[in-house]
């Protein structure tokens, strides 16, 4: 009896295959290194594409992951799973945009392109090791993955009225099934190899290569049972508790012979504080108190025996944390404080201090751990979801010429060196105001003629002692072109005679610089009528120093200024992927000629800057209460 082939989707993992109702493209003449895949020499290179329903736009460029020197069918075996797991993420992408608005959104979308590159570097890790193959459940996973998205994607076509393939639409039921067959066979190969190989009988070889469909699900619900007994909690309705909803102090952990997280933190602690920094006493206090939060609520275990469910169930508890610490209760503790505010009635934490500020400082003093103890990092490529209560951080927007003039007019009346320059460099520069703060006149040179360039680095020499400053990234490390206007108005000259004395001794004599010098600026802004607007009425954006800097950007970008010269301008990273970052990292001298003249907004009075007494400007100082008018 003859036996029809079962049908599979014939969609591949590279390229999917033109639609029957559509006019197929013509075949490519030359054969290349196949889809999602490029080759430069004997290295292979994977690449995809940002589509248009996740955000993707013509000005996001695609991803790129170098595979190394590798055999053809290993970079396609690698940029199979890689192109499968990414098709997921899209398609998370694709559904969490209806949440969002439209401002920004090329921004997420590079963010967002940029987080993927981090975790698809994680799993390729997991998966390409030189001295094995590829897992065969990996392969099938992919596969089964591949099947369902590919699916996906044409009933989606199908339901918005767009060509689609018949075939696959058609017998979508069996394909579905197919697909959920493979995902079943993967776990049933990897959970139950090691029970075969104990108490499966001799077989030949005949019996050994033919395995049925059937086979295969029986021996995965046997490998599931086993897993809900030992791993698997149920409710009292008999569901499956989510792991992170579990008590994470008391669940059953793999054996470990790592040192426990209370013992790994203070060698973390150390080697921070070997980074220096002005800040660094009250930093480590803040990442001492957050990692004893993180071990009060989850457990003090073997650090490689954390995995992403316990950052989500301590993400979980922590949205009722209130986010102001004069507010919470220093009597209670720190479950009472959760308890407590369960009804949100104190502000909860912002999703960036979650993000930048636990979640960081737990995966960093984690991960410190590895190069000792040779594991694994247990979160890499973890996708943590953080509450909707969380805060989204608040934007800044442009500020008018009209403000503009009534800023600097503001800080001219004050008399002081800061409130008149910082506002300055802020919108001809593009750089933090927690660098420019820190400018020394040794930092203003001339780089190449006639071009004045400022640059603070992490560490310096202040008068005899090698010491570092808190400079954000690498990248804002490299010089920044400052504008002729700086020049003509006598700043410059001022500035290079200062010689390694602070060009505002006001603020870097205080004992926290950074804050203070944003306090300072925020009330500046706010004698100048320029005042942050309550989020209701502004959509969570605002008016701050932040939109100098943001403002320049824009200027640059108005002025065709190439997007690599505004990036490295502002002290940002030069590129996403391996074509941007070759050439210099910092301005060259024709692009530092372009920076240095551009166009000066018409509408805004540079004029009150002229024949300022920068000397006479620099010996006041700042006394309390709010400074007279000169």
């Amino acid at each position: 009896m003859q036996v029809s082939r079962p049908v599979h989707l014939p969609v591949h993992v590279g390229v999917s295959p033109e639609p029957s109702n559509q006019t197929p493209s013509a075949r490519p003449k030359s054969r290349g290194p196949g889809p999602y895949l490029a080759k430069t020499g004997s290295v292979y290179i994977f690449q995809i594409k940002m589509p248009k329903t996740s955000g993707g736009t013509r000005a996001i460029p695609p991803l790129r992951l170098s595979l190394g020197a590798c055999s053809h069918r290993r970079a396609r075996l690698m940029a199979d799973l890689l192109a499968a797991r990414a098709r997921l993420m899209f398609d998370e992408m694709r559904h969490g945009r209806g949440m969002q608005d439209d401002d920004d959104s090329e921004m997420r979308a590079l963010e967002a392109v940029i987080e993927m590159k981090g975790e698809l570097k994680a799993y390729l890790r997991m998966i390409d090791r030189s001295d094995a193959p590829i897992p065969t459940e990996e392969l099938q996973k992919a596969a089964g993955i591949r099947d369902l998205v590919g699916l996906s994607r044409e009933l989606e076509r199908q339901a918005q009225g767009e060509p689609f393939n018949e075939l696959i639409v058609g017998h979508a039921d069996m394909l579905k099934q197919s697909a959920i067959a493979k995902l079943s066979a993967s776990s049933a190969l990897s959970d139950l190899a090691p029970i075969q190989a104990a108490s499966a009988p001799p077989q030949s070889p005949a019996q050994k290569s033919v395995v049925s469909r059937a086979d295969i699900l029986h021996r995965n619900t046997e490998a599931q049972e086993l897993s809900d007994e030992w791993d698997m909690p149920r409710d009292a309705q008999g569901k499956l508790i989510p792991a992170f909803e579990l008590d994470r102090r008391t669940v059953r952990r793999s054996k470990s012979v790592q040192p426990k997280l209370s013992d790994v933190i203070p060698t973390y602690i150390a080697g921070r504080r070997l980074s220096g920094g002005a800040n660094i006493a009250r930093d480590l206090a803040t990442a001492e108190s957050r990692l004893a939060l993180f071990i009060e609520l989850i457990g003090d275990h073997r650090v490689d025996t954390y995995v992403p469910a316990d950052l989500q169930a301590f993400v979980n508890l922590m949205q009722y944390w209130p986010g102001d610490n004069n507010q919470r209760d220093p009597d209670l503790t720190p479950w009472q404080v959760i308890e407590n505010n369960r009804d949100l009635h104190l502000k909860p934490l912002a999703k960036t201090t979650f993000k930048d500020g636990y979640l960081a400082v737990i995966k960093a003093a984690i991960r410190s751990a590895i190069a000792g103890g040779g594991f694994t990092d247990p979160f890499g490529g973890a996708k943590i979801r953080i509450p909707k209560t969380a805060e989204s951080p608040r934007r800044a927007t442009p500020i008018g010429a009209s403000k503009m003039n009534n800023l600097f007019k503001t800080g001219i009346e004050s008399g002081l060196i800061e409130d008149i320059m910082l506002p300055l460099l802020g919108h001809l520069t593009s750089r933090r105001l927690g660098l420019l703060i820190h400018l020394r006149g040794n930092d203003i040179r001339e780089q190449f003629s006639n071009i004045w360039v400022g640059q603070v680095t992490r560490l310096t020499h202040i008068n005899g002692i090698w010491t570092t400053v808190p400079v954000k990234t690498e990248d804002s490390e490299r010089y920044f072109v400052l504008h002729d206007f700086l020049k003509e108005i006598g700043f410059i000259d001022w500035a290079t005679r200062q010689g390694s004395n602070f060009l505002f001794p006001n603020i870097m004599n205080l004992k926290d610089p950074s804050k203070s010098g944003s306090s300072y600026m925020q009330r500046l802004f706010k004698r100048a009528g320029i005042k942050p607007k309550a989020r209701e009425e502004s959509g969570g954006r605002r008016e701050v120093f932040h939109s100098l800097r943001s403002g320049n950007i824009q200027d640059m970008r108005e002025s065709g200024v190439d997007p690599r010269e505004r990036r490295v301008q502002a002290g940002h990273s030069a590129g996403i992927d391996e074509h941007d970052l070759y050439g210099f990292d910092v301005a060259t001298e024709k692009e530092a000629r372009k920076l240095k003249v551009l166009p000066l907004d018409p509408e805004i009075d540079y004029s009150i800057f002229r024949g300022l007494d920068f000397e006479a400007i620099a010996n006041r100082r700042r006394v309390a209460g709010p400074p007279k008018r000169k």
